[in-house]
């Protein structure tokens, strides 16, 4: 295999292990069984925020030269900083790490080992993640390189059995909007967020293997195509595999269990050991990513007082005490920092994509905040705070009983964003965000 051909698949295989995590295995097979004979709609919904968007967060910041902190300039000098504290402490450190490692034992560990207490799970799991995420210009390749593969062809062996010897045929569980319900329930799994956070050593990883200029987003290109092919063919796989098993779960069956009694029943007696290794593999890969993407950046943020290492230490800490309380726990108080920060992050997606058509920094500003605004309204009704009054109001916003309310109020924001800063200054140069270049690093 030539070096570039290799590059490209140490590449693709460990974006797919950083958004294949412990929610990619748990929330398709639950929307799956709730989903029945509507799964295919309910693929789609959940493959536009579970694969298309997350890889369009790659694309995004790839476009504006590698890093986060371009495709924020236009709105202000504070919000990277602010808006990647809350991503980062708020979902990483609180929710997508210690979930993970939770996972890891009601998953895994509890399959093999049932009397382990979970305590030595979560400190076995955190000295591993430490010592592949402390040096963070081999990131990506460690995890692309030996992590992901077996992983890969596991996912591929249950998935395979699955659909080729199905449990059952998909049925009518009386589901409505179902795509929208999988659109709204992928938010959980926080790959938008993730591929924001990770793009950048993504792309680093790319510029250490020594390709430059148009190289780097070919080889990013073809990586993401390897990825996204990967977590539709293992997504559609754990959706059908569980819609057709509709007759012999609970609807209101755990996620967990649900993930258990399905690999069970595909393949008997060895599915503890499987479903163990790919947990594992699964959440370890995830959270190495995302643990040396928020030690840089909290090391970036102290002016290296606090160095790359220690921050790193310092996590895996936090994380794991978190993590001790257990995935349903952690899942109970997640929804609300979903439903406030994951649609900013998807209009700062898109905003990144077509970037280059806007010359307004007004248009960054009003679409943010509206969303903002409206995700912010969300939240509090979902505290039960005037819940019945807002969800009145926001019902009356298109699509808004569909789960996408702030969807338009973003697209008018962004339209008197660009009214507003066309009026009141002068003309300006386009938004001044970096283009890509050799010279570009972190």
């Amino acid at each position: 295999m030539s070096r570039k051909i290799s590059h490209t698949f140490i590449l693709g295989f460990a974006l797919f292990a950083l958004y294949f995590g412990a929610g990619n295995l748990i929330f398709p097979p639950s929307i799956g069984i709730a989903s029945g004979s509507h799964w295919v709609s309910s693929l789609l919904g959940f493959s536009i925020t579970g694969i298309v968007l997350p890889l369009l967060a790659v694309i995004a910041i790839l476009q504006v030269g590698g890093k986060f902190e371009n495709l924020t300039n236009p709105i202000a000098p504070w919000f990277y900083a602010v808006f990647n504290l809350l991503l980062m402490v708020g979902i990483g450190v609180f929710v997508t790490i210690p979930r993970m490692a939770a996972t890891t034992h009601e998953l895994g560990t509890v399959a093999l080992l049932p009397n382990l207490p979970s305590v030595v799970t979560i400190i076995g799991f955190f000295a591993i993640a430490f010592f592949f995420a402390k040096d963070e210009t081999n990131v990506i390749d460690r995890i692309g390189r030996y992590l992901t593969p077996v992983m890969v062809i596991l996912l591929l062996f249950i998935v395979g059995k699955g659909i080729f010897f199905p449990l059952g045929t998909p049925s009518d569980t009386g589901i409505t909007q179902a795509f929208s319900k999988a659109f709204v329930n992928a938010y959980q799994t926080g790959d938008v967020i993730t591929g924001i956070l990770c793009a950048p050593i993504f792309i680093l990883a790319i510029r250490h293997y020594g390709y430059k200029g148009k190289e780097i987003k070919s080889m990013a290109m073809q990586a993401i195509l390897i990825a996204g092919i990967g977590l539709l063919i293992v997504y559609g796989g754990l959706l059908y595999i569980s819609a057709g098993a509709v007759s012999q779960f609970p609807a209101d069956i755990e996620s967990t269990t649900l993930v258990k009694g399905l690999i069970d029943q595909l393949l008997g007696g060895g599915g503890a050991v499987a479903l163990a290794v790919v947990i594992a593999l699964a959440c370890l890969t995830s959270t190495i990513g995302v643990v040396a993407v928020i030690a840089e950046f909290l090391t970036k943020l102290v002016k290296d007082r606090i160095a790359y290492k220690l921050w790193v230490g310092i996590i895996c800490i936090v994380s794991a005490s978190i993590a001790t309380l257990g995935v349903d726990k952690i899942i109970s108080y997640t929804i609300w920092i979903f439903t406030l920060l994951y649609p900013i992050a998807i209009v700062l997606v898109m905003l990144g994509i077509f970037n280059k058509y806007i010359s307004k920094a007004g248009v960054y500003k009003g679409a943010i905040l509206m969303t903002f605004i409206v995700s912010a309204l969300e939240t509090i009704a979902g505290f039960g705070i005037g819940s019945h009054t807002i969800s009145t109001m926001l019902e009356l916003l298109p699509l808004g009983t569909s789960g996408f309310a702030w969807l338009v109020p973003a697209i008018v924001g962004g339209i008197i964003g660009w009214i507003l800063d066309t009026m009141i200054s002068v003309p300006k140069k386009p938004v001044p965000i970096v283009t890509p270049t050799d010279e570009t690093h972190r």
